[in-house]
């Protein structure tokens, strides 16, 4: 068996806890400006909310994560988990990301309990939620929810003009909330999926003005539990809401 990646605070955190909000690596202006050529979640009218998706393979090599870009297909997410009739195990289009996340996928690796023998399936979502006069600026329009993966992370890129957008860790079995924090940019918070659900209020513009807040959500598991894939997607289109 080989070691498990070198533990740090956050580490110990996650253990203990099963959530922790790392620092995330700073990104480029041209890296951060692609958030402003999302295209509309075409599943999502009632919202403004604008979306890039692609999906990797990912694998130790001795000194580094290394990941490859899997073939596109239709995002599907199973109606156990996501109750909302636009989401729950309906197939979407995604347009693929514009730009290469490994930085920030492998700085999320860095914090997890990831066995290096095992090889990963990464999503990774790139989003914009805007808020102004004419949409609400819903960030998870689903509800308390899981994401039917084994981790979840939510990090922030920007909020710009906006207030609200509280992270919530929440126990399912009491519906407690454990954890709150409105993240700042470049954090984020990684979720052990299967012991949590999580939510995030509305965002609201400032004093009136329409604002934003771009996000990047990361879902990881094993290759064996894949969120990827034939068997996946029939899974996922099988389950009952």
């Amino acid at each position: 068996m080989a070691p498990l990646l070198p533990v740090t605070q956050s580490d110990n955190d996650f253990l203990n806890r099963g959530f922790c909000v790392v620092d995330m690596p700073v990104m480029s202006d041209s890296f951060q400006a692609t958030f402003a050529n999302l295209p509309r979640d075409q599943h999502s009218p009632s919202r403004l909310r604008q979306i890039r998706l692609s999906q990797y393979l990912g694998f130790w090599d001795e000194v580094e994560w290394v990941f490859a870009t899997l073939p596109q297909r239709k995002y599907i997410q199973s109606a156990r988990y996501i109750r909302l009739a636009e989401a729950g195990g309906v197939p979407r289009h995604r347009e693929p990301l514009e730009v290469d996340p490994s930085a920030l996928i492998a700085r999320v690796l860095e914090h997890l309990p990831i066995d290096r023998q095992e090889m990963l399936q990464v999503n990774v979502n790139q989003i914009r939620v805007v808020a102004n006069s004419l949409f609400k600026g819903v960030t998870v329009p689903e509800g308390p929810h899981r994401d039917g993966h084994e981790y979840s992370v939510i990090a922030v890129a920007r909020r710009e003009k906006v207030k609200g957008g509280e992270t919530q860790v929440i126990d399912p079995a009491t519906m407690e909330v454990v954890y709150r924090q409105t993240l700042a940019e470049n954090q984020a918070i990684l979720i052990d999926d299967e012991r949590y659900i999580h939510y995030a209020t509305n965002i609201e513009p400032v004093e009136g003005e329409a604002g934003y807040r771009d996000i990047w959500v990361i879902e990881i598991n094993r290759w064996e539990s894949r969120a990827y894939g034939r068997a996946h997607e029939r899974l996922a289109m099988a389950a009952e809401g």
